[in-house]
């Protein structure tokens, strides 16, 4: 795991300066060693941690044997092995263990053809000084980001914004789409950044820049459901891959375990780490006791069945300290507030191991959040007489006195989530992704004008129409939610502490598994993840497989209210930039004291906007 950094300039030699401010931002990412090489047109920088091959041999940059292609790579090549078989019986030879090199020569042979060979996570560039074009890519789920710029003749790229604009040549100017569109869903959808100019590559895209400009293509996309499957084969072939994908995530050479947090995903793949290795499998939790948000206990069962070396660390949060360390890290406004016991997983666990198994994507793939219940319940509730939802139900829900509890215990949240999410894709059914502020309640606060034509998440939703609405809200989650949220998040937070999550439900043969999946082989009646639950069985125990869905949160709203009272109020008031109504602020402060609104992730948002203005723009 590393991180990678470029400039292309067909008028001008790349600056050296430049290069070194870029690689030199991302040496969280890749403590062990860094490495530049410059061309005439081309420089690259990188950043490494080394995982695979610890031999300085294997550092980067890495050349070609003519020394004409280089390559600076971040990620893993799971399938590397079978790849160099494959490269070792056409004639090439191999001077590291490593799959960088592995990547590289199988360029050579490839082209850009190379990139449904890969299983893995990945970003990376590749210079091609005989040819005078850079070669990117991004892994099909989007685990390993990459940003760039471009200016005329110009490219630089990065593996974090904040090392990006490291890059004096890029104007930090803020774009107003996408600032809406942060208030909006607590994160910015790719391609758009909160900087004019600067884009993601989205993920299961690669892009070709040359003298003629950038070509940008996709070059996968989920498969649709299909009719006629087994239920019964296509269960056990789950598990057959799901084992081999863990099989393959669990070859490194540095220490290696499991986050575990008592769900079905993370047992499950904690469990089949268990039958993959004769040593015995370490495993973290984090623990917050007192609130409705604590799940060591179900992570101190999940253990002991499965007979892990368990490391659970209760941690007291210190927000004030590590607030800024968190949008810093970021380097855009990212307004899910479950960073901050990412944060402190990834922390704790690097202590330990320096690579991470994680049960991520589990529930966008195979039907675990609630709201997909809640799709097909609102499609009745829409039933009902207007009058009947407008006049009495609404009204009677809006006027109940909120909780700050975790939402899976709390009735009222529910019900007032529901009534939102009804009213939002009623109103537009392309407004699949939830929303913390609604596009009304942004444009109040921001004056700022949003237009939904321009909106990803909105284009990843219409992609999809012709689905089930379930399978359609499923099917833009993966696009959107888990790639621009949850992969960013875990990203980012465990890149700040140099350790490497690698996720086996992201395989691509288990994604591409799980989306040809009918829906009622995933969601029956009221039960989520019916197949892994089945898969599950024997390998976790029964009363996790029974139990709902619980976020990795923390209690921020009973803290706003109580010990972060002051700290809050003064990184909600005590700034000036200009972007947000005063007046707004205040109120939905006010609602969240008053118990009228649980307001702790819009005020999040707002104080994580504030603290960002003050470190970036």
């Amino acid at each position: 795991m590393c991180g990678i950094a470029g400039i292309v300039d067909f008028n001008n030699q790349p600056s050296e300066a430049t290069l070194n401010r870029m690689t030199e931002a991302l040496r969280h990412r890749g403590p062990d060693a860094e490495g530049a090489c410059r061309f005439e047109k081309c420089a690259l920088g990188h950043r490494r941690l080394s995982i695979i091959d610890l031999t300085d041999a294997a550092n980067q940059p890495m050349f070609s044997d003519d020394g004409r292609q280089a390559i600076v790579f971040n990620g893993e090549i799971y399938n590397f092995k079978e790849l160099r078989d494959l490269l070792a019986s056409r004639g090439h030879r191999f001077k590291t263990q490593s799959d960088t090199e592995v990547l590289l020569r199988l360029y050579i042979e490839k082209k850009d053809e190379l990139l449904p060979y890969l299983n893995g996570m990945f970003s990376f560039a590749i210079w091609d000084d005989r040819e005078q074009r850079l070669f990117l890519a991004r892994d099909r789920m989007g685990k390993k980001p990459l940003y760039y710029a471009i200016q005329g003749k110009r490219l630089s790229f990065s593996s974090e914004l904040g090392s990006l604009v490291q890059d004096a040549a890029i104007p930090k100017s803020i774009y107003h789409q996408a600032l809406s569109e942060y208030f909006l869903y607590d994160f910015i959808p790719a391609p758009h950044t909160i900087f004019s100019g600067v884009n993601k590559l989205e993920a299961g895209c690669m892009a070709v820049f040359d003298r003629s400009g950038m070509r940008i293509s996709r070059y996968w996309v989920p498969p649709i459901p299909e009719s006629g499957l087994d239920y019964d084969s296509c269960r056990n072939s789950l598990l057959n891959v799901l084992h081999d994908s863990t099989d393959k995530r669990m070859v490194a050479d540095v220490p290696l375990g499991a986050f575990l947090s008592g769900g079905i995903d993370s047992t499950l793949i904690a469990s089949l780490m268990t039958k993959d290795t004769t040593s015995e499998v370490r495993t973290f939790s984090i623990s917050f006791p007192g609130t409705t948000h604590d799940e060591a206990k179900w992570s101190r069962i999940a253990a002991r069945y499965i007979g892990s070396q368990h490391t659970e660390h209760r941690v007291d949060f210190d927000i004030e300290n590590v607030f800024t360390k968190l949008v810093s890290h970021f380097g855009e406004p990212f307004g899910d507030s479950s960073a901050i016991p990412t944060w402190s997983l990834c922390e704790e666990t690097r202590k330990d191991v320096t690579v991470a198994l994680s049960g991520d994507g589990g529930d966008e793939l195979f039907g675990g959040y609630e709201r997909y219940i809640a799709r097909r319940l609102q499609n009745i509730y829409d039933c009902l007489p207007r009058g009947l939802r407008e006049r009495f139900i609404e009204p009677l829900v809006t006027r109940t006195k909120a909780s700050t509890d975790y939402y899976g215990f709390s009735v009222t949240k529910k019900l007032k989530l529901f009534i939102d999410a009804s009213d939002r894709i009623r109103r537009n059914p392309s407004a699949l992704t939830p929303q913390t502020f609604s596009i009304d309640d942004v444009r109040a606060l921001t004056g700022l004008t949003y237009d939904p034509g321009l909106d990803p998440a909105m284009a990843n939703a219409g992609k999809w129409a012709a689905l089930d609405p379930v399978s359609r809200m499923m099917f833009t989650d993966i696009q959107t939610y888990l790639a621009d949220d949850i992969l960013t998040k875990v990203d980012r937070m465990s890149m700040a502490h140099a350790l490497e999550v690698r996720s086996p439900f992201l395989d691509h043969r288990i994604v591409e598994f799980a989306c040809r999946l009918p829906l009622r082989f995933k969601i029956r009646g009221t039960t989520t993840k019916r197949i892994l639950r089945d898969v599950a069985q024997g390998m976790v125990p029964a009363e996790i497989i029974g139990r709902s869905k619980q976020g990795f949160q923390t209690p921020i709203g009973k803290w706003f209210k109580t010990s972060l009272k002051k700290w809050c109020e003064h990184r909600l008031f005590d700034y000036d930039h200009g972007f947000m109504e005063k007046r707004l602020v205040e109120k939905i402060w006010k609602d969240h004291q008053e118990a009228r609104s649980d307001n702790a992730s819009k005020i999040w948002l707002i104080i994580f906007f504030n603290e960002w203005v003050e470190q970036f723009a």
